[in-house]
């Protein structure tokens, strides 16, 4: 019977169904502990989000929807992190992934309406004000993206409005404290920066940045003291950087140390010849040690690599006059004279454009004498500006298209040297 029980049993049939059991068993653990082991890919890229790391977060949400493409949250996570790094077309598929798995149709609309913004689309900003003012959720998020408009636009005290409230939800946030500094800065209020610089430091005692900006913002509020302390800690994770290196000089000369600032003002320039701010700082101090010719040289070939420098030319004429060169220090103060009229035209016009910042023939002006100064980034950005508002403004375009020939972009300059001469835009 035994026998005859166990050939009922195991027939070849049974076990070949008892084996292709076990294997979709085994499948199916697999499957699941491939899916389990994805979850830790949500949880890096909800923290990479919240220290504002998009491309880590993009990377572990792609690493996440492998195992789990069916989840409405990773693709809005994933939407807003494309949104972020300004990959529109990536963000608006994730969308509308999130429509089809239904996830929050008041959270999708917001985003697309954050891309606008992010993109200069302001016609939502009275919706986006409601919200924050209801305390809504995502009044930080909403604030972020007002805060880079807002300054994009040179809409600074708007700006700090943001960043003023953003920081009342989120007293501690490096990010804002460094963005509110950096308007005090444009307002030439350096002691209000200082402040923020030296919260977010406090706060964030290991991130170098931070600290580099309050050391150099503690030159210009003359506390050269206290920005030796941080420019010490900086030079000891990064010994090599240039810019630390000079900071470390700037303060060793203003605390009396000439020699000092000497020994690292000419290893800099061992290796960086032509850098324009340490010529600058090392004609300095040899005009401090009354060694005005040895200034002169250093003077000359700053001022040749950075023609408006107000300091190095004002400098270098008085190198000249130490030295009875009467004539040439008279025309460099020439040069002085023009540098401040145009260093005083730019401060009225960039305080016009907070009180009128949809005029483009302010932001025409601003981006001309920020160019003819040497501010490219900053006078590129208010031609950009000056086109947006007005995409008929010729000169506008005719400066980007020289600026951006000098730059080898020849596809940018074509474009407008065409919008220059009167195509479409």
């Amino acid at each position: 019977m035994f026998t005859l029980l166990r050939r009922t049993l195991f027939t070849p049939r049974r076990l070949f169904l008892l084996a292709a059991a076990a294997l979709c068993l085994a499948a199916g653990g697999g499957w699941a502990a491939w899916r389990l082991r994805a979850e830790p890919h949500l949880t890096a890229a909800e923290q990479a989000l919240d220290r504002r790391d998009y491309p880590a977060a993009r990377r572990e949400l792609a690493a996440y929807l492998q195992a789990w493409p069916e989840s409405g949250r990773a693709h809005f996570l994933a939407a807003r992190a494309a949104r972020r790094l300004r990959l529109y077309d990536e963000a608006e598929d994730h969308l509308r992934a999130c429509e089809r798995l239904k996830w929050d149709p008041q959270a999708v609309a917001l985003e697309r309406v954050l891309a606008d913004v992010q993109r200069g689309e302001m016609k939502a900003e009275p919706f986006l004000w409601d919200r924050v003012e209801a305390g809504d959720a995502d009044a930080p998020e909403i604030l972020e993206v007002l805060t880079q408009y807002y300054l994009d636009d040179y809409q600074l005290m708007r700006a700090k409005d943001c960043l003023d409230r953003y920081l009342r939800l989120r007293p501690d946030d490096l990010h804002a404290l460094l963005g509110r500094a950096y308007i005090w800065e444009r307002l030439l209020y350096f002691a209000d920066a200082a402040k923020d610089y030296r919260r977010a430091v406090e706060r964030h005692p290991d991130d170098d940045p931070a600290r580099l900006r309050l050391a150099k913002n503690l030159l210009i509020t003359g506390e050269p003291a206290e920005a030796l302390t941080h420019f010490e800690r900086l030079a000891a994770h990064h010994p090599d950087d240039p810019e630390v290196r000079l900071g470390l000089a700037q303060c060793r000369r203003r605390l009396g140390d000439a020699e000092a600032a000497q020994r690292l003002l000419d290893g800099l320039l061992a290796e960086r010849p032509d850098d324009a701010a340490v010529l600058a700082e090392r004609g300095l101090v040899a005009l401090n040690q009354n060694r005005p010719a040895e200034a002169e040289g250093f003077l000359r070939k700053a001022v040749a690599a950075a023609p408006s420098d107000r300091e190095a030319n004002y400098n270098l004429y008085q190198s000249l006059l130490r030295q009875g060169k009467d004539d040439e220090a008279k025309d460099r103060l020439a040069a002085v004279g023009r540098l401040d009229v145009d260093l005083a035209r730019l401060d009225q016009v960039t305080k016009a454009v907070i009180q009128s910042p949809g005029d483009p023939a302010l932001r025409l002006e601003g981006g001309l004498l920020f160019l003819h100064n040497g501010q490219e980034e900053e006078g590129v950005r208010w031609l950009q500006e000056a086109v947006r508002l007005d995409p008929t403004l010729r000169p506008a375009h005719q400066a980007l298209a020289d600026y951006y020939g000098r730059a080898g972009r020849p596809d940018l300059a074509a474009v407008h040297e065409r919008l220059a001469g009167g195509g479409r835009p």
